[in-house]
C-alpha cells in the first residue's frame, strides 16, 4: 500500500508525478485527482484518477488501477497544480464506488 500513501500525499499537495506501470511504460506529468475503490480498499478494486499533461497536446484524463502501478516517482521541479473544477463533471464517481481521497479546494 506504499503507492497509496505516495498518491495520497501527491493528491493533498497538488503535485504531479511520474508513474511506472507494470509493463515498464512511464506516465510523466501525471496529476492525480482522486483515489476511488469498488468494494473495500483491502480486497476490492482501487484506481487512481487524474490527468496526464503531455508536452505536446491537450491534457488527457486517465484511470489507472492501483494493481497496474509498480512505481510512483517525484518530478523535478516540484510544481503544484490548481484543481480542475471540470474533472468531477467529466469523471463522476461510478455507482457502487467510494472516494478514498480527493483533492480539496484551498
Amino acid at each position: 500500500m506504499n503507492h497509496v500513501n505516495s498518491l495520497i500525499r501527491l493528491i493533498d499537495q497538488g503535485l504531479s508525478t511520474q508513474v511506472m506501470l507494470n509493463d515498464g511504460s512511464m506516465l510523466p506529468r501525471f496529476r492525480p485527482h482522486d483515489l476511488i475503490a469498488r468494494g473495500s480498499p483491502q480486497t476490492g478494486v482501487v484506481v487512481v484518477r487524474g490527468t496526464v499533461c503531455p508536452d505536446d497536446g491537450a491534457p488527457e484524463d486517465r484511470v489507472i488501477p492501483l494493481c497496474d502501478i509498480c512505481g510512483v516517482f517525484s518530478e523535478r521541479p516540484r510544481q503544484a497544480h490548481p484543481i480542475d473544477p471540470a474533472f468531477p463533471l467529466r469523471n463522476p464517481v461510478p455507482r457502487g464506488w467510494t472516494t478514498l481521497r480527493a483533492r480539496q479546494p484551498g
